[in-house]
């Protein structure tokens, strides 16, 4: 992936390259193929917690373009004249790369024209190895206390996986952090200038879970590393605290004509969240459980006291009785109320 020239050195104004130049680089980024091949998917649990109704494994040709992986369902009728090839591909005699496998991946997406999608945004997964009679298996969360069983060909293709949509999230936090830096060059060249104000009224939306909870959010610079405590505002409980922030950055809109109205931003640090807040997820499979990797993530709608920018627009926030769990929180975000959210659609 091409790195944005305030990486490198060049630079506009400031060092840094102008906010409308960002969008060529996300839109690079979405169109990125990571990795691609053959997968086993079973839908464990929705982002409930509850089991899916249909839990049987299937198999799928899969892309992980940018933040999506994109699904075709290998079980289509329409599919059956070239069944053969396919089973070469889910076998792994026939490589990606290879005449046969590209003829036979040009024939699967000529039928299956509408393939299914996954954002991976606020994604994480785990290698699982061996589950009951089946290898190569890894679990993927993307939403809530959702839950995917993937299936590789083998173990080496199944660390492949990983580490590749490991590395997506990873970039994608690289250009949102570029984005941020461009933002705050533009809008708000002096907001380290004056004090600012360190408790705000939010809306956070805890990772686990899809709710929306009306918070009061405190910043405290005063202790090392800073710290952000989120407390009910119905209540004196305490819901959240977010310690050892290692990275805070606003998150590109979906088109540039949106950036004076888009202010969602994310905290990546440890967390610790109130569990009552967190679904009980009614596991019929045994598998690893995410908490300590990326399960909890603070989302945060625009506070309506946030300071102006120069002109319309600013980025904040996202990502998770008494604090009991401490996990790693991979992010925290910001929004307008009368924003809705984007649903993200599962395979």
């Amino acid at each position: 992936m091409s790195v944005p020239p305030a990486a490198t050195g060049s630079a506009s104004a400031g060092g840094l390259v102008p906010v409308a130049s960002m969008a060529t680089y996300f839109d690079t980024f979405r169109q990125k193929l990571y990795i691609r091949g053959i997968l086993g998917k079973k839908n464990d649990r929705s982002a409930d917690g509850r089991p899916y109704g249909m839990r049987k494994w299937t198999r799928w040709y899969v892309e992980l373009r940018g933040p999506v992986l994109m699904f075709w369902n290998l079980l289509d009728s329409q599919l059956s004249a070239y069944l053969e090839d396919i089973t070469a591909m889910v076998d792994g005699r026939v490589q990606p790369g290879s005449p046969e496998f590209e003829r036979t991946v040009a024939h699967i997406k000529n039928i299956v024209t509408k393939p299914n999608f996954i954002n991976i945004t606020d994604a994480a997964c785990a290698v699982v190895g061996k589950l009951k009679k089946r290898d190569s298996v890894w679990t993927l969360h993307s939403s809530g206390a959702n839950r995917f069983f993937m299936q590789s060909v083998d173990d080496r293709a199944m660390n492949d996986w990983v580490r590749a949509m490991r590395l997506a999230c990873f970039e994608a936090t690289k250009l949102y952090e570029f984005y941020t830096a461009a933002l705050v060059n533009e809008r708000y060249p002096a907001i380290l200038a004056d004090a600012r104000p360190t408790e705000y009224h939010v809306q956070v939306r805890f990772s686990g879970t899809n709710e929306w909870v009306p918070c009061h959010m405190v910043l405290d610079a005063g202790k090392q590393p800073t710290q952000i405590a989120f407390f009910s505002e119905e209540s004196p409980a305490q819901l959240a605290l977010m310690k050892a922030i290692r990275s805070a950055y606003s998150v590109f809109p979906d088109s540039i004509d949106l950036v004076d109205n888009a202010v969602i931003a994310k905290f990546e640090g440890d967390c610790e969240i109130d569990q009552s807040l967190l679904p009980k997820p009614d596991d019929a499979e045994s598998g690893p459980e995410l908490a300590g990797q990326c399960c909890p993530r603070l989302r945060i709608l625009r506070p309506g006291d946030l300071p102006e920018p120069r002109r319309d627009g600013v980025g904040a926030g996202r990502d998770g009785q008494p604090v009991q769990a401490v996990w790693p929180a991979r992010g925290l975000h910001a929004r307008r109320p009368a924003e809705p959210q984007r649903p993200v659609s599962a395979a």
